[in-house]
């Protein structure tokens, strides 16, 4: 392994010399490198911890059904060696509560495997988890406060006041502020309804994006939601 660009990508060198970027299936750690974005919070400590476990170490690549992504980077799951055994980064990552799980059909081999790392990634209070525990915000705080909070991680206590759908995910909308929950299709089945949602209210951890039409925080697997009532 040659280079570290950020939590969730690498470069290697495969027999015979030839570089390839890598990008890890199944989870998304926070920005580092983006063109149109800040430094999101914990990127450097996702990018040092990932750069810890694999820089100029010895990894075995597995692919999945779909082997590239439209910007041609490699789609792999990516082993290293841990003591006497064998571990996948992709999976410590989303353990040490640097990465959620990021689910995108059809590479979906391991996707249990991630959910259990970030649910004890959850009960140990690691990394995202530690950081949302300090900050509680309401729907309109977010929307209030939403230059300063984009990529960072929260805690939020929201009431769905209505729930819209579109092709690719759903949304859930709060009684106020322009604030909404996303849950994408792909995820849904993690669910058991979507629609029970709505007039509940639930205090939930995620990472605060700025979306077309206000502050989103993708809702992901059942393991953010701390509380429902």
């Amino acid at each position: 392994m040659t280079e570290v660009f950020d939590g969730d990508t690498i470069e290697v060198s495969l027999p015979g010399g030839k570089l390839e970027t890598v990008r890890y299936i199944g989870i998304d750690t926070p920005e580092t490198h983006h063109p149109r974005k800040k430094i999101e919070e914990l990127g450097r400590e996702a990018w040092k911890a990932n750069r810890d476990l694999v820089l100029h170490e010895w990894v075995r690549l597995e692919t999945d059904i779909e082997t590239r992504d439209r910007y041609g980077r490699l789609l792999a799951y990516v082993w290293f060696k841990e003591g006497e055994d064998a571990a996948m980064v992709n999976e410590v990552m989303v353990r040490k509560g640097y990465a959620m799980p990021f689910t995108f059909p059809p590479n979906t081999r391991y996707t249990d495997l991630f959910r259990k790392a970030f649910s004890k990634a959850r009960e140990e209070g690691q990394g995202l988890w530690e950081r949302a525990s300090r900050r509680i915000y309401s729907p309109a705080q977010v929307w209030a406060d939403l230059p300063y909070l984009v990529g960072s991680f929260v805690t939020l206590a929201f009431t769905v006041e209505k729930i819209s759908e579109s092709n690719r995910r759903f949304s859930l909308h709060p009684t106020e502020g322009n604030t909404s929950l996303v849950i994408y299709k792909s995820d849904s089945r993690l669910f058991d309804s979507i629609e029970s949602f709505k007039g509940k209210t639930m205090e939930m951890v995620g990472k605060i994006i700025s979306g077309f039409n206000g502050a989103e925080v993708v809702l992901a697997d059942p393991v953010q939601i701390i509380s429902i009532e």
